[in-house]
């Protein structure tokens, strides 16, 4: 199968050339950022977007009909912040009219204006990153060296309701670190759990509204051209789950690829895995069930459990059709603004744990973060 045949992606995008493609019913878009200069080491990663497409657009379409539209490079500004600003604005534009945003770095700290991005929507955010380090340093006397965790988790006004950070490998990351994600009952979901049960990630990432995904989070041996390449990591195949997932995920609305330093390429091998990641998470999104439970579904069992006090019972709603898992969770009465309940993705070991008197982790901290 070449390029030029019928069946290959670059024949259902429209790409930009010299007009801005029509938006009219474009479901993703694709958005390339030349920016490479935040810090030092990552010098090569304003080549990645091209050379990530040059792969991308020789594969064949899913099954689905898709409409992409590819919006080009973003070219580095004056100054680094001028960089964030026009992305920020792009995305902005993209939510307006619900289209979904694919980015191609450039480096992960581009995900602040990711985030930003989300500002005048009017709800709270959750955040997926995949990454190999949790990094939540301030730099004191230059901001544009801070890291993007932190500059979300300080920016104000606040929006952001959940961060879950997949992938970490703990021998890179301070004990500090990893007691502040703890203290503000954010989601930590280490290599080795993901590696023993990847289907437990789907329920976070169909919570998700962006996604920050770092080739750093991946093994050289997969990805050798990541900005900091190490020997452990994810496999090709277990980030392309990662990417369907993400895809799947009804509200999530950006997914960004960073760090791919495409001068250290060995045969293309890193621009192609992020193609085929990219080709699985469109597929996810043209799989998206829409199955969220409402009092008109009838496509739901509901469970209810009982814990052995008898104070309290954890009530579960399984779809019949996709088996997917939700549970209600009470707004607090007494520190809460809100009424009623909150609905959260869980998986059937939550449903599992509670039948074993034992309240779900995923439950405990999405109820802390109501009060």
């Amino acid at each position: 199968m070449n390029d030029s045949s019928p069946k290959t992606l670059v024949n259902v995008s429209d790409i930009y050339i010299k007009h801005l493609p029509d938006l009219t019913d474009v479901k993703i878009a694709i958005i390339g950022v030349k920016e490479d200069r935040i810090k030092p080491n990552d010098n090569g990663c304003a080549l990645a977007p091209n050379d990530i497409r040059k792969h991308f657009y020789t594969l064949v379409q899913p099954k689905y009909e898709v409409r992409i539209a590819d919006l080009g490079n973003i070219e580095p500004g004056e100054s680094i912040s001028d960089t964030l600003f026009a992305l920020n604005a792009v995305l902005q534009y993209l939510h307006e009219r619900n289209i979904i945003a694919l980015i191609l770095g450039g480096t992960q700290e581009l995900a602040y204006a990711q985030y930003t991005s989300y500002q005048g929507l009017k709800h709270a955010i959750n955040a997926v990153v995949v990454d190999a380090k949790i990094d939540l340093k301030q730099h004191e006397t230059d901001h544009e060296q801070t890291g993007f965790l932190y500059k979300m988790i300080a920016h104000q006004p606040n929006y952001l309701f959940n961060i879950v950070h997949m992938g970490n490998q703990n021998y890179f990351i301070e004990q500090e670190s990893l007691d502040s994600f703890e203290k503000m009952n954010f989601d930590l979901m280490r290599l080795g759990n993901i590696r023993s049960k990847i289907q437990e990630t789907e329920p976070l990432m169909r919570n998700a509204d962006m996604l920050v995904m770092s080739l750093n989070s991946i093994r050289a041996a997969d990805c050798p051209a990541s900005v900091d390449a190490n020997p452990n990591g994810f496999f090709g195949e277990e980030i392309c789950q990662l990417s369907r997932y993400a895809g799947m995920g009804n509200d999530l609305s950006t997914i960004g690829f960073y760090d791919l330093k495409a001068t250290n390429d060995i045969d293309g091998r890193s621009a192609k895995l992020v193609s085929q990641m990219m080709w699985y998470f469109i597929d996810g999104v043209y799989a998206r069930k829409h199955d969220y439970p409402t009092t008109e579904s009838k496509d739901y069992m509901i469970y209810r459990t009982t814990f052995q006090n008898g104070d309290y019972q954890i009530i579960f709603y399984k779809n019949t059709s996709t088996d997917r898992w939700w549970m209600e969770i009470p707004y607090p009465k007494e520190r809460s603004q809100h009424k009623g309940i909150f609905m959260v993705p869980c998986s059937y070991s939550d449903y599992q744990a509670a039948l074993n008197d034992e309240i779900p982790d995923r439950w405990m901290k999405a109820y802390q973060k109501l009060l």
